[in-house]
């Protein structure tokens, strides 16, 4: 078992056991693999006080309760998964481990990520659970997923939204490769082989919420530990008419409720420097070059989508009619659909079931015949945020069309 002690995050003693590793790591659905290994591979050790993630890693999602989700490999070559809610500590430390405990029924209305044994599975994961309403699987994990770790005992670990208890949260859960997963939708019956868990937030039973936050006096710190732009612990929920923020990305990665809160907070006004991204966000590629997606709805009623290279700055005023960034240069290649927003509404699945079945994106019905009209009576638009190759860098870029075009990506190979 880890153990739970106030611990800053410093070095470790001695070295990390041979083989000893971080797969994967999650902070509220938001994916920090790359900056979690190098905090292990720097001290040997992950070690962070409770309420302290949002000083490392950002707030994906601020107002929510969130966990913290390592999926590693020990020292005796077994693989375990550690789940901490937010006012929780973390201390792990590379010898033989056990995962943690589950004590709850896993009940989710959203797969935010999914990772077995180091390789990501969340599409399958999302396109399971969405059709059928829950996650079960008729085959062994290996099965389904391949051999990710030949000789290692591994672990499935998903990352989802719930809505059950008070407040709505993202937790974790896991499952050893012999068991079977059963992680039914919130409002369905759960079915299958009870007993498989996820980590219980410990506010959903009590009176009084017993997660703390920083105190208002305290500014809230983004993802290099400098003060941000998230000091809205209990952020009102975005509006529904008027000047709006719908959904927007940075290299793939969702930052819709940062980015929420700092147009609110700034009353309906958004500015980034250029280059200054990832002072604000955290990096989820670092190396790879990436776009900063927004689509908002303006003061006309209209629905835009705003794209701006990581080394571009981005500048947003809601009180004004917008017009999407123009596209430049041919028709976008893609080798495959990251992310996808329809008037604000998660269309990811469905593009990248077309994309596949395909080899190309293209639509044989209007927007709204395919999608659904996910906001009546505005002028929508449909964000793609795609990988591709420019000579042999690969990238994330983001292409967009209104709801009478015609959309093609086609597969680069």
């Amino acid at each position: 078992m880890f153990k739970h002690g106030h611990h800053g995050h410093g070095h470790g003693h001695g070295q990390p056991a041979a083989g000893a590793r971080i797969l994967f790591a999650s902070y509220g659905g938001l994916d920090i693999t790359q900056k979690v290994q190098h905090m292990f591979n720097t001290h040997h050790n992950v070690h962070i006080g409770p309420a302290e993630y949002v000083r490392h890693f950002g707030d994906p999602a601020p107002g929510e309760f969130k966990d913290f989700v390592v999926l590693a490999v020990d020292g005796a070559n077994k693989c375990f998964c550690h789940i901490a809610a937010d006012n929780q500590p973390t201390n792990i430390s590379m010898g033989a481990q056990n995962s943690s405990p589950r004590t709850a029924p896993a009940h989710g209305s959203e797969i935010l990520a999914a990772n077995y044994g180091g390789v990501d599975v969340t599409a399958q994961c999302r396109d399971m659970f969405n059709h059928k309403g829950s996650l079960q699987f008729d085959r062994s994990l290996n099965d389904m997923f391949g051999d990710t770790l030949p000789g290692v005992a591994k672990v499935l670990a998903v990352v989802f939204k719930t809505t059950k208890g008070p407040t709505p949260h993202r937790a974790g859960t896991y499952w050893s490769e012999a068991e079977k997963p059963n992680l039914t939708r919130d409002g369905h019956q759960a079915r299958g082989m009870p007993g498989h868990h996820h980590h219980q937030h410990q506010h959903c039973p009590q009176p009084t919420p017993v997660f703390h936050h920083p105190m208002p006096h305290q500014p809230a710190h983004n993802s290099r530990g400098m003060p941000g732009h998230h000091h809205h612990h209990h952020q009102a929920p975005p509006p529904t008419t008027g000047p709006r923020v719908l959904f927007a990305s940075y290299g793939g990665s969702d930052v819709t409720h940062h980015v929420q809160g700092m147009y609110n907070s700034h009353r309906g006004k958004l500015s980034i420097a250029g280059g200054q991204y990832t002072t604000h966000f955290s990096d989820p590629f670092p190396g790879q070059l990436k776009d900063f997606v927004v689509m908002t709805v303006d003061n006309g009623n209209n629905s835009q989508v705003h794209v701006a290279a990581e080394n571009s700055p981005t500048h947003i005023d809601g009180s004004a009619a917008q017009h999407s960034t123009p596209h430049h240069g041919p028709p976008p290649h893609a080798s495959e659909i990251i992310q996808a927003n329809y008037g604000g509404a998660d269309v990811t699945a469905k593009c990248k079931e077309l994309f596949n079945r395909r080899h190309g994106l293209r639509f044989d019905r209007s927007m709204n015949d395919t999608f659904g009209d996910p906001l009546p009576g505005v002028s929508k638009r449909l964000a793609i945020i795609y990988m591709t190759k420019s000579g042999n860098i690969p990238h994330r870029a983001c292409a967009h069309y209104g709801e009478s075009d015609k959309p093609h990506i086609p597969h680069q190979h």
